[in-house]
């Protein structure tokens, strides 16, 4: 699929920031909880943007000019936080790189959506593309001298490479800069369809009326208003879900190197994103077979013994069993996931339920879970930490038993 390649390199830009940021920002001395408030400020801007230009970019179907333009913000926005070493400046610098870096996997995975068409269940056998970027890009890191830790050029210079690459390849490879825009056949067969103003609204009826107290319009509510019940509470139990992965997914190179001692880490990411490859290239097998609810319940209950893991065995042994869980922890529960987003989002609003998705099950979960972990590692240490978070699966687990019957797709 054309979108293979762009996957392959957007996700060795989240295998840079993934392995790296913490390191980066710990090299430029700041403290856990300034770590986590600073990547709590980096999440929190990915949530904002994705949402306001989510709609229109369905509407306008312009996904590859959206990703290179957002390609290019990730590539040239970073060197001022090596420049110009301020908790205030790397805030804004962190917050501008979250649109881009934010922005792009929505979509990204919309335009794959858009792609497939109906056959969108085998969305794992695209995505596994980037975690193969993933995987090539933190092996790359591990075993050779590219990538200093302790130098934050280094660093900040190899996640503007593959963001570059991206922006590149979105750019030469066919069809992909081709708009797709949202057809609307709400007046297909109707007796004026055809007519010179068959299909517009009527003014009177659908003219933009301000939500008190907010600038968004009142039809941004009434989208949201479409999405059905059982969309709201898989939305929750997928935000539990990666809160509770927030330890393992910010705060795991910094645990290996600074209570295991290790300077293995990108080794170690690198072996998660390869044990999560093929159960993501099999997960449309295991959907079909299982369906999306048993899937993300049984990775819910993964997270929570992976989280145990890292706390009762902290050794290289207990992060390798650890690392090894990610494949079920993500290669089966992220693809499950947007699949369950899809199926249960109104077919004119996937792309804003996918945003919705990234924006919230995985952003809002990553500020909470960053600010939150920096703060009990400085109090507490990391094997409270992922004790701790351990809990927020088992919630999740909790709340899908609870609304069991609910969550299965209507048909």
């Amino acid at each position: 699929m054309a979108m293979g390649i762009p996957l392959f390199l957007l996700f060795s830009v989240y295998g840079s920031v993934n392995v790296y940021l913490p390191v980066l920002l710990s090299g430029l001395g700041y403290s856990a909880t300034m770590i986590g408030i600073l990547q709590g400020i980096f999440e929190a801007a990915g949530l904002a943007f994705p949402i306001f230009v989510s709609s229109r970019v369905d509407r306008k179907g312009n996904y590859g000019l959206v990703m290179i333009l957002l390609a290019l913000l990730m590539a040239l926005v970073l060197p001022p936080l090596v420049l110009f070493n301020n908790f205030w400046v790397a805030a804004t610098v962190l917050a501008l790189f979250a649109i881009g870096f934010k922005g792009s996997v929505p979509v990204a995975d919309a335009l794959v959506s858009r792609i497939l068409g109906e056959d969108r269940v085998n969305y794992g056998r695209v995505r596994v593309m980037g975690s193969i970027g993933f995987v090539c890009i933190t092996l790359l890191m591990q075993f050779s001298p590219l990538v200093n830790p302790d130098n934050p050029v280094s660093i900040v210079l190899w996640i503007a490479i593959p963001a570059l690459l991206f922006a590149v390849s979105v750019a030469v490879i066919p069809g992909l800069l081709k708009a797709r825009p949202e057809v609307d056949t709400t007046d297909a067969g109707k007796p004026d369809a055809g007519k010179p103003d068959a299909g517009k609204p009527d003014a009177k009826k659908t003219a933009p009326t301000g939500v008190p107290g907010s600038f968004l319009p009142r039809s941004r509510f009434a989208s949201l208003a479409e999405f059905p019940f059982q969309f709201w509470v898989g939305i929750i139990l997928i935000f539990l879900g990666f809160l509770g992965m927030t330890p393992s997914q910010r705060f795991f190179s910094l645990y290996v190197r600074e209570y295991l001692h290790l300077e293995s880490y990108a080794g170690l990411w690198a072996l998660s994103a390869a044990a999560e490859v093929p159960l993501m290239f099999l997960s449309g097998w295991f959907i079909r077979k299982f369906g999306t609810e048993r899937i993300l319940v049984v990775s819910l209950a993964a997270v929570a013994v992976r989280n145990l893991i890292y706390a009762v065995f902290p050794s290289f042994g207990g992060a390798v069993a650890g690392q090894l869980l990610h494949a079920v922890c993500f290669g089966l529960f992220h693809p499950a996931a947007v699949i369950f987003v899809t199926e249960r989002a109104p077919k004119r609003l996937i792309a804003v339920g996918l945003t919705l998705y990234s924006s919230v099950s995985v952003g809002l979960a990553a500020v909470f879970g960053n600010i939150l972990g920096g703060m009990l590692i400085d109090t507490a240490g990391y094997r409270f930490l992922f004790t701790a978070f351990s809990a927020f699966p088992v919630a999740g687990i909790i709340v899908f038993f609870i609304f069991k019957n609910r969550l299965r797709r209507a048909h």
